[in-house]
């Protein structure tokens, strides 16, 4: 079921399965290279909308894939056309049907500054983490946003780098750093992170990783 047209508005406007930009085809497989994953690792990405996470991994072979959201209006279409199972949930009060201890990598792209509270968010993610395992998360810089932040409706808390860090490790993860996301300015407006992708990490939004202890 539908709980909510934020994703629906999304894909209306163009953010959608048929859409996935060249920055999300380019920046996901670096990310999880980086971290040293392999195609057989579990990924989950938690608010999964319309798949930016998810699919350029599976593009590059990732197999292992699971997608969670309140909103499934695209949980058909992800199942039937590239094999990913899709969970209902809203991450703000329910738990995520994953065994403890189970996924290598959490990812949650612009989902943390829609919620009131982080804590539900932050919990299960630490529980469905293997011993190791990574949470990777993208939210606004407020610092660098603040005057369009609330353009989104359904925003309702920013963060900037030290309160994306601080949270990390309240919750108990070790090797905290965050960086800037996107690629607003320079040789990133260009695409040049398509041969070079660190030139991804100078843009408006912030990156956050933490690892389970």
């Amino acid at each position: 079921m539908t709980v909510f047209g934020y994703v629906r508005e999304m894909s209306d406007s163009g953010y959608n399965l048929e859409d996935i930009g060249l920055f999300h085809r380019t920046m996901l497989p670096f990310l999880v290279r980086r971290l040293g994953l392999t195609t057989s690792s579990r990924i989950v990405d938690i608010g999964a909308g319309s798949g930016h996470g998810l699919l350029p991994l599976w593009l590059e072979g990732f197999r292992n894939l699971v997608a969670v959201d309140r909103d499934a209006f695209n949980f058909a279409r992800l199942a039937e056309q590239f094999g990913i199972p899709a969970i209902h949930c809203d991450i703000e009060q329910d738990a995520v049907a994953l065994e403890d201890n189970s996924v290598d990598l959490v990812i949650s792209f612009h989902v943390i500054e829609h919620l009131v509270s982080p804590h539900n968010l932050m919990r299960e993610v630490y529980r469905i983490l293997r011993q190791g395992g990574i949470f990777a998360l993208v939210t606004p810089d407020w610092r660098k946003q603040y005057r369009t932040f609330y353009r989104d409706p359904t925003h309702v808390r920013p963060y900037d780098h030290e309160s994306i860090v601080r949270l990390l490790k309240m919750y108990g993860y070790g090797d905290v750093f965050s960086t800037p996301w996107g690629s607003r300015w320079g040789l990133g407006r260009l695409r040049a992170y398509r041969f070079f992708p660190r030139l991804g990490l100078i843009g408006n939004d912030l990156f956050a990783q933490g690892r389970k202890r």
